[in-house]
């Protein structure tokens, strides 16, 4: 029996060990001039989805199997991963807050957020603002003083995204709402990818706007997963920036005749506007570093190229 139980301590060790070394793995760029440019030293994700409600907003059963989902991807990027389910507003809270904690002040790391869930705007003072919806909200009454209490803010996202060090990070909501972290976005065409990469940047990307109903059954999550996983890499150069895979869902989300149109854009503020969140595609991934090889030469990007791809997508 001793026996038994010191294998079985040894065997949790080991796979601690190796749970632990997820997102350690440097990622790397390195010029045909032979110039290598360090992005990250470590990567984390924090995943959240909300599925079961239980204050009347209507419960999501495909949330579980997109949080599962998405969570591979990002661990198949070398992300370190950490997955809450059906949190409440303090738990939620709490997340994001013991997160931020614990990696969000190492310049050296990307992070990356992820929530799956209902998503709410609000008239406030003649301005839209966004919120989340955590587990134990309140469904919306407006009759009720104080119904939002219960919701999460994209403003409280928003001001948390500024006082964390990490270089690059990057909020994904596949939900519907609106806000003014999204309103003041800045499109903008893909770039070959230099130095300034190394500066700070906070990216949002949304399913949706106000007034546009996200479907239970997300085409947002697939969507995201082949974007990170090589189809959002629009110039071909073995990279996928968070601009490039903004476009790429917008346009790929439409083209499936949801009425979903996703918004994308940077942080309107000058410290944290410059640079871009990069996924370096598998392929070039071991086990140690990622590491990209920029071409000789690049191919063009145009968005009719990518309207065609919608096109072909609906065929």
């Amino acid at each position: 029996m001793r026996v038994i139980l010191t294998l079985f301590a040894l065997l949790s060790t080991i796979t601690y060990i190796f749970a632990s070394q997820r997102g350690i793995s440097r990622v790397e760029i390195k010029t045909q001039a032979g110039e290598t440019v360090g992005l990250y030293e470590e990567s984390h994700a924090l995943v959240i989805g909300v599925s079961d409600y239980t204050n009347g907003w209507p419960d999501l059963e495909s949330v579980i199997k997109d949080v599962e989902s998405v969570g591979v991807s990002l661990e198949d990027h070398g992300f370190q991963v950490t997955k809450i389910l059906n949190p409440t507003k303090k738990e939620l809270y709490t997340a994001f807050q013991n997160f931020i904690d614990q990696y969000g002040f190492d310049e050296s790391n990307r992070l990356l957020f992820y929530f799956a869930g209902h998503g709410y705007t609000h008239d406030l003072h003649g301005r839209d603002q966004g919120y989340i919806v955590p587990q134990d909200a309140p469904f919306p009454d407006k009759a009720e003083k104080g119904f939002l209490r219960g919701y999460l803010p994209m403003n409280q996202i928003r001001a948390w995204s500024k006082q964390f060090q990490a270089k690059h990070a990057l909020f994904v909501f596949d939900s519907c709402f609106s806000g003014t972290v999204l309103k003041d976005r800045s499109l903008i065409v893909p770039q070959q990818i230099r130095a300034v990469t190394a500066k700070p940047v906070r990216q949002f990307i949304s399913a949706g706007t106000a007034g546009q109903t996200v479907p239970a059954q997300s085409i947002f999550r697939p969507l995201f997963i082949r974007g990170i996983k090589g189809e959002a890499d629009l110039d071909q150069d073995q990279y996928v920036t968070a601009t490039e895979l903004g476009l790429f869902l917008q346009n790929k989300v439409a083209g499936y005749g949801t009425g979903q149109t996703p918004q994308f854009g940077k942080i309107k503020d000058p410290l944290y506007d410059e640079g871009d969140f990069v996924f370096a595609l598998r392929k070039l991934r071991n086990t140690t570093k990622q590491e990209v090889v920029l071409p000789k030469k690049k191919g063009n990007f145009s968005l009719s190229d990518l309207d065609q791809e919608a096109k072909d997508m609906t065929k």
